[in-house]
């Protein structure tokens, strides 16, 4: 009986000495390289874990799994979000998966929003390319959206626009403003 209540007072002050270390652990606003808020702001205080050649799936209800692999994740923990370096992100698509690739990521793991501050390129396995200087995913919504300049090419079609707003569960694109250049050469090869 003694052991035991020595070993219920031991498991209390080790619980206490993590909270008083957590507690401890200075909070700044510090930035690890292209590790911003999803807002742009400052980055949320308390513990980070930083992990690097990761990668991690989000199962959310009723839906395929979406992946990131990524060079560098710093994921922090009380605001739940994460930001990440090298990143390729693959989310599941009416045709198969839509493979997005960017420099940066950051991810707002409760509302499922992700921006890409740097850019990147999204490929769908139609052969669909679209690249953005700056753009935002919504998982919820299951969109791709580019204020902005945007390019959009695919079998015999090079596109130039603004506001790309990329729907990769239905695969529909919508650009505004679209500037085409057709390539048939290329459209016929591709039949072929």
């Amino acid at each position: 009986m003694k052991r035991r209540w020595l070993l219920s007072l031991a498991a209390l002050l080790a619980v206490l000495a993590g909270a008083a270390f957590l507690s401890g652990i200075p909070r700044t606003s510090e930035r690890a390289p292209g590790a911003e808020g999803i807002s742009g702001g400052e980055l949320s205080p308390g513990p980070q874990i930083v992990l690097r050649n990761v990668e991690m799936r989000e199962v959310r209800k009723g839906e395929a799994a979406y992946r990131l692999l990524s060079d560098v994740v710093t994921y922090r923990v009380l605001s739940e979000d994460l930001s990440a370096a090298g990143v390729t992100l693959l989310l599941p698509g009416q045709r198969g998966e839509v493979v997005v690739r960017a420099p940066e990521a950051r991810w707002d793991m409760r509302t499922g929003r992700i921006v890409l501050p740097s850019g990147g390129s999204a490929e769908d396995r139609g052969g669909w390319i679209a690249s953005v200087a700056f753009a935002r995913l919504s998982l919820p919504e299951r969109t791709f959206t580019a204020p902005g300049d945007a390019n959009l090419s695919g079998p015999g079609l090079a596109v130039a626009g603004d506001n790309l707003v990329w729907r990769w569960r239905e695969g529909k694109v919508e650009l505004e403003r679209p500037k085409t250049r057709v390539l048939p050469a290329r459209a016929l090869r591709r039949k072929g």
